[in-house]
């Protein structure tokens, strides 16, 4: 799935787990408007996860520090910007609210125009000769996906449809390029692909379909478009279009097993980012187009070190599996000193918003957390006290407030705190005294 634009929303999410823009007559093409309601900030406690983080972190767990905690930015890459210049317009091209729907050329002209938003090297181009290549192969794609849709164009259930659920402690989001609806529950999600090929990405779907399935906003946009009242939505079926060769790949729904099983992983990503586990796993794949290269202790002045020659007299592949082998042993000394010093200085904080050194300045930052590990007593207290209608429209943070409401019976709040796990979380930022 292509990356969030900034005015993108997103749907309130449960505790397990709009109209489109119309067509002006003349003028200037509209932006179309995304379909959830912003978001407030989450309750603390949560992490925020995704697909794509996931994948990134599973990648090298160091590159996701950089990006995702450090908040370093990648260069730009030329094939994110194309592919989001040909999601714009495919998004231009179903934001309507009734037929018709845009001509060719007005496609064209919201392709043109998202592309010149933006310079050859703001989009990653070092040439602009390739840049103009680019530009015209996307022409041509949306031309021949016009004339091969044309006259069947459907409109869609939810187009650019963006939602964060509350799941296992994690705000986990996504972005469906767009949703058909099939009747009686059931959807079809599509996702448009512009890249070389298109592999299946079980990773992808299973997430996609975790998430879809405990959306409550969902469920209510189905009554609220289609007037169907449905217990929940179910993914009948992913659909990835390859708009450079007009074919589609379709995937049936996973086996709740198969969910279950991608789930314990994500689980196990989710503990090792909150337990900082950040070491970087160097890999030819992996460190090929990394741009993280000069602040990597892998690498130094861009050249690997650890990259391993081919086995000699001189210098033996045991000597180098010990070499690594030390490299590792340090590095896990130092990361223990790192969170040695760290408890030491919490421990002085006493509620201090930040201390001073001589060199360096740490902000001291502490949230709390709430964890309910065992979900099914936690619906049997919810069931117990006729509470459980609510808990589709309850999020963690609401059960938090739930444990200390007069209104609720003694008996239920204390139950709930039995479940409830409380921890507390530091975060130090550190900053260089000039």
């Amino acid at each position: 799935m292509k990356k969030p634009r900034k005015n993108e929303n997103a749907a309130e999410p449960g505790l397990f787990g709009a109209g489109l823009p119309s067509r002006p007559s003349g003028g200037e093409i509209p932006v179309p408007q995304f379909e959830s309601p912003r978001l407030k900030k989450k309750s603390t406690g949560l992490l925020s996860f995704s697909y794509s983080k996931m994948s990134l972190y599973e990648e090298c767990p160091l590159k996701y520090k950089f990006k995702y905690i450090d908040k370093i930015k990648e260069e730009p890459k030329y094939y994110f910007a194309f592919g989001n210049s040909i999601h714009h317009a495919m998004e231009f091209l179903y934001a309507v609210k009734a037929p018709p729907f845009p001509g060719m050329d007005e496609l064209l002209e919201a392709f043109k125009k998202d592309w010149g938003l933006k310079s050859y090297l703001e989009k990653g181009y070092k040439d602009p000769l390739r840049a103009e290549e680019d530009y015209q192969k996307g022409l041509e794609m949306l031309k021949n996906y016009y004339r091969r849709h044309e006259g069947r164009f459907k409109l869609p259930f939810l187009l650019e449809y963006s939602t964060e659920v509350e799941v296992d402690g994690l705000l986990v989001r996504i972005i469906a390029d767009k949703i058909e609806y099939q009747g009686k529950g059931e959807i079809v999600l599509v996702d448009y692909k512009t890249g070389k090929d298109v592999k299946r990405q079980p990773d992808q779907l299973h997430m996609y379909q975790k998430i879809c399935e405990l959306d409550p906003r969902l469920r209510e946009r189905v009554d609220s478009v289609y007037g169907e009242k449905v217990s929940g939505v179910r993914i009948k079926q992913m659909l990835y279009y390859h708009v450079p060769t007009l074919k589609e790949y379709t995937f049936d729904r996973a086996e709740d097993a198969e969910i279950g099983v991608f789930w314990e992983r994500v689980l196990g990503v989710a503990d090792k980012i909150r337990g900082l586990k950040y070491d970087p796993t160097p890999g030819e794949r992996q460190c090929a187009w990394c741009d993280y290269k000069k602040l990597c202790p892998h690498y130094y002045g861009g050249r690997n070190q650890c990259a391993a020659p081919a086995p000699s007299a001189a210098d033996p592949v045991e000597e180098l599996v010990d070499r690594y082998g030390g490299l590792r042993e340090k590095m896990d000394e130092l990361n223990a000193q790192i969170e040695d010093v760290k408890a030491k200085i919490i421990s002085f904080a006493d509620g201090a918003d930040s201390l001073g050194g001589k060199k360096y300045t740490v902000g001291i930052g502490r949230k709390e957390m709430w964890k309910f590990s065992n979900r099914e007593a936690v619906i049997g207290v919810l069931n117990e006290f006729d509470l459980y209608r609510k808990a589709l429209d309850l999020t963690l943070k609401n059960i938090v407030l739930l444990m200390n409401d007069p209104a609720v019976p003694e008996p239920a709040r204390e139950k709930l705190r039995r479940q409830a796990e409380k921890s507390h979380v530091f975060d130090l930022q550190l900053k260089k005294n000039y």
